[in-house]
C-alpha cells in the first residue's frame, strides 16, 4: 500500500499520483542462474546494478539506465522487464534517487546522476551503447538525464525511452523541475509513450518530450489493456508488446 499523502501536505498530494507506480510490481526472479545485483552509493544517491550472471566482472556492457516511478525505489517493482533486459545481454543501472518521505524535488536529477556515476564506477558501461529509460516521474527524469548528460558528466545516451512520463498529476502545474530538452545531444533517438486512459499524468509530458528534439517520436497507446498509468509495471503479453518490444527495438539498432 502507498503511504497516505494527507500528512505530507498539498504538494505531496499531487505527487501521490506519481507514487502509484510504487504500489505494485513483481518480484525480481528468474529461472536458472540468478542475476548479479549490487547496491552502490548511499541514500538517495544510491543505485542498483544488475548484470547478466555470466558477464565478466569488469567487462563494459551495453547499458540501460532505468528510472523508476515516484517512490518505486526497488528493482522488484519492474522485475520482469529488468530481467528481460538482462536476458538480452544488457546491464541495468537502477538509480534510487529518493528516500522517505519522498517529498524532495529539486535534487532528484542530481541524485539520480550520482547514482549512475556510482554504478558505472563499479560496473563500466559501453560508452557508445547507453540507453536511458523510465516510467512516470522516471520517464521525465530519463529525458532530463539525456538533456544534461554533458553537464552531469554522463555518457551520451543514444536513445531515450519515456513510458507515460509525468512531472505532476493531470491538470496541475509541473512540480518536478525540467532540464531544457533542447540540450539533448544531437543524434539521440527519443521515444515517448502516453496512454489514452492515463488519468494520472495524461499525455502532455510525453508530447513535450517527443516534440522538443528533432525526430522525436510520440506514441499514443490506445489499447485499453495497457493505456492506464501503471501498465508499464505489468508483465503480461500486452505490456510486453507495448513497452518491452518498443524498448528492445531501440536497443537493437
Amino acid at each position: 500500500m502507498c503511504l497516505a499523502p494527507s500528512a505530507l501536505g498539498g504538494m505531496c498530494l499531487a505527487l501521490s499520483a506519481l507514487a502509484l507506480a510504487g504500489c505494485g510490481g513483481v518480484e525480481l526472479r528468474t529461472e536458472g542462474s540468478e542475476p548479479l545485483v549490487r547496491e552502490v552509493g548511499v541514500g538517495a544517491r544510491a543505485a542498483y546494478v544488475l548484470r547478466p550472471p555470466d558477464a565478466p566482472a569488469r567487462r563494459p556492457l551495453p547499458t540501460v539506465v532505468f528510472l523508476h516511478g515516484w517512490t518505486a525505489v526497488s528493482p522488484k517493482q519492474y522485475g520482469g522487464w529488468l530481467l528481460h533486459l538482462l536476458a538480452g545481454g544488457h546491464q541495468v543501472v537502477f538509480p534510487v534517487y529518493q528516500e522517505p518521505p519522498f517529498i524532495g524535488l529539486d535534487g532528484v536529477l542530481a541524485d539520480a546522476a550520482e547514482g549512475v556515476h556510482a554504478a558505472l564506477r563499479r560496473a563500466p558501461a559501453d560508452q557508445d551503447d547507453v540507453v536511458v529509460a523510465g516510467h512516470s516521474a522516471g520517464g521525465a527524469l530519463a529525458a532530463d538525464l539525456a538533456a544534461g548528460a554533458r553537464a552531469l558528466g554522463l555518457p551520451r545516451p543514444r536513445a531515450v525511452f519515456a513510458a507515460y512520463p509525468g512531472r505532476s498529476i493531470l491538470g496541475l502545474p509541473a512540480l518536478l523541475p525540467e532540464r531544457d530538452p533542447r540540450t539533448t545531444p544531437r543524434g539521440t533517438t527519443v521515444v515517448a509513450l502516453a496512454g489514452t486512459e492515463d488519468v494520472v499524468v495524461g499525455t502532455r509530458w510525453a508530447r513535450r518530450i517527443a516534440r522538443a528534439v528533432p525526430g522525436g517520436r510520440f506514441v499514443l497507446v490506445r489499447d485499453p489493456e495497457v493505456a492506464d498509468h501503471l501498465a508499464p509495471q505489468r508483465e503480461d503479453a500486452a505490456a510486453r508488446r507495448t513497452f518491452w518490444a518498443r524498448l528492445d527495438a531501440l536497443l537493437s539498432r
